[in-house]
């Protein structure tokens, strides 16, 4: 599969066949996602795959962050019903995927706090940064390569309204999520939604 074609042809998947997905597949996935761009090649990340009765147990935990979400769908959407009840309903059993794909990084170092770097507030938040364009690489090359192999995903980040009950759950500490990513073999077909306008300045051609 050509590129381009996975970039343009990928999908935000939110209904799943109730089958599950090898963890061969998976696996293969994750180690051709890791060769994401990081910041200064730290590979700034940790994944962790949850399945089976962990999965459900997860998935009802999730389902906790529907209070917080509504008030931003309603802000995002005040005009469309539809989209903000399908939201809800995704979140509610994140529509049956075969697994779960967190992804993580690692606190930033304390020393740097407040420490002015032009226009961001401190190295910390500097560094901060970087992390998480690191592992939106990451992420992106997930829902990429699932993709390519037949999969459906969808970048999900309204779990992190509760982050902390997901933390205790998998007893993690001293890591931040930066999203969760459903993954199973797709049940729609979802039609394209429109690019928005011209995004692009030229300058100097």
């Amino acid at each position: 599969m050509e590129l381009a074609e996975a970039i343009r042809q990928r999908r935000s998947i939110r209904r799943f066949k109730r089958e599950p997905v090898p963890k061969e597949k998976i696996e293969k996935i994750l180690q051709d996602a890791f060769w994401a761009p990081s910041n200064m090649n730290r590979q700034a990340w940790e994944v962790v795959v949850v399945t089976g009765e962990d999965h459900d147990k997860l998935a009802q935990i999730i389902k906790g962050a529907s209070q917080y979400l509504k008030v931003k769908l309603e802000e995002r959407f005040p005009h469309k019903p539809e989209v903000r009840l399908a939201a809800l309903n995704f979140i509610e059993n994140l529509g049956e995927a075969g697994a779960l794909i967190l992804v993580y990084i690692p606190p930033g170092d304390l020393r740097w706090k407040g420490i002015g770097l032009g226009s961001v507030k401190d190295v910390y938040e500097w560094e901060h940064r970087n992390r998480i364009h690191s592992a939106a690489a990451l992420i992106q090359n997930i829902c990429l390569l699932a993709y390519a192999e037949g999969l459906g995903t969808c970048w999900m980040t309204g779990p992190l309204f509760v982050e902390d009950a997901i933390n205790e759950y998998l007893g993690i500490s001293e890591m931040e999520l930066v999203a969760v990513i459903p993954i199973g073999w797709p049940d729609q077909s979802p039609k394209a939604p429109p690019r928005k306008g011209d995004k692009v300045r030229w300058i100097g051609f």
